[in-house]
């Protein structure tokens, strides 16, 4: 039986997890009896100041978002101490990962455990095939591009093409997308079933999917919202229940009904039933709201990282980006315009979307060239 380990992180959001807990049931789907797949923690690898350091993402991006773009942006200019100083953390316990597990192939869903896990493979002498999957849809820095990569997993045709002309070889850089977890898919098989089943004349379903708002905007956007529209209202808080108290406090004499959730394990299904979508623009949202086929409205994204998505969702056809709270409400005017003809288009536009659907794809990619083809040594 052949081996990967993918080595992701736990609490710097929850794209690497979701990226790389897809990749696994892709992998028990296709290959159980023939590919075992471990996932490490790169963080765990090192010392206690490094899992500290990733447990601070989610207060840094919430509360100090200006502050991490400036990290993001650091990491862009400064690769080889970010690798350095991280191989040098990493080391004495990925050599003994390595010498437990013995992998066949790594796959790396992290931009800080790509070019300091090669470093360590370098120095040592070890002959494993690595591979990088990119998890950030379009803003890219550096850290994530390392030519000693055997094969570059890439999100976007934007992406591949910033990469090779930053000095990847072509030949490394396949262009898929995101891979998303297994029920986040389209229920429509072809276009005819989704346009059919497009609400062009109902009462519309809003999902808000509140990525650490304050609840004041929160509020302000549902009350516009009710006020706007004739609609039933989803807000959903994950796993904030400060966030989640909050919005239910100021919603303690609204008259109008609102369903408020907390942490859902079916988000899935929310996608899949709802309208229209308001939501940050984390890559991962983005990839798993197109592949349950929902037009996206930004309600903004995280300076640096993620700053460029909502324009990568509007040049694609795929939702609007936002210049402001009740620009929002401009762009659902345009999705409702003429029959709401621009909502149908968006979903066509989903639907068609090469990125979508990716996820056996680049499993039976990774398969491929792990099982039939017998990856050789370097």
């Amino acid at each position: 039986m052949k081996k990967i380990l993918i080595i992701s992180s736990e609490y710097t959001g929850h794209g690497h997890k979701s990226v790389h807990t897809a990749i696994i049931q892709g992998i028990s789907k296709l290959y159980k009896d023939e590919i075992d797949c471990k996932v490490v923690n790169g963080f765990e690898l090192a010392n206690k100041k490094f899992e500290v350091l990733e447990r601070l993402y989610n207060p840094c991006v919430k509360y100090f978002p200006d502050m991490w773009s400036k990290l993001f942006l650091l990491s862009d200019k400064n690769t080889n101490f970010f690798n350095k100083n991280t191989s040098k953390n990493i080391e004495k316990e990925f050599i003994k990962l390595l010498n437990y597990y013995g992998p066949d192939l790594i796959l790396s869903v992290h931009p800080l455990f790509n070019g300091s896990v090669l470093n360590i493979l370098e120095k040592y002498n070890i002959k494993i095939k690595f591979y990088t999957l990119i998890t950030d849809i379009i803003s890219v820095t550096n850290i994530w591009l390392d030519n000693r990569s055997d094969k570059i997993i890439s999100p976007s045709i934007e992406v591949s093409n910033f990469i090779a002309e930053n000095g990847i070889d072509k030949e490394k850089i396949l262009t898929f997308g995101i891979p998303v977890r297994e029920k986040f898919s389209s229920i429509y098989f072809n276009i005819e079933d989704l346009r059919k089943n497009t609400n062009l004349n109902g009462k519309l379903k809003i999902l808000l999917l509140n990525n650490s708002e304050k609840s004041k905007r929160i509020y302000y956007i549902i009350k516009k919202l009710h006020e706007k529209y004739d609609c039933d209202i989803t807000v959903v808080c994950g796993r904030n229940r400060n966030s989640y108290r909050r919005i239910k406090y100021r919603l303690r004499d609204y008259k109008k009904e609102v369903n408020l959730i907390g942490y859902t394990n079916e988000l899935f299904k929310l996608f899949q039933n709802n309208d229209i979508l308001i939501t940050r623009c984390g890559s991962l949202s983005v990839a798993e709201a197109i592949n349950c086929i929902i037009p996206i409205i930004s309600m903004g994204a995280l300076p640096g990282q993620e700053e460029d998505t909502p324009i990568y969702l509007e040049k694609n056809g795929l939702g609007y980006s936002t210049s402001s709270t009740n620009d929002i409400f401009c762009k659902i005017d345009i999705l409702l315009e003429n029959g709401r003809k621009k909502l149908l288009e968006i979903r066509e536009a989903q639907f068609n979307y090469y990125g979508r659907d990716m996820r056996d794809k680049i499993v039976k990619y990774i398969a491929d060239e792990l099982v039939y083809n017998n990856i050789e040594n370097k």
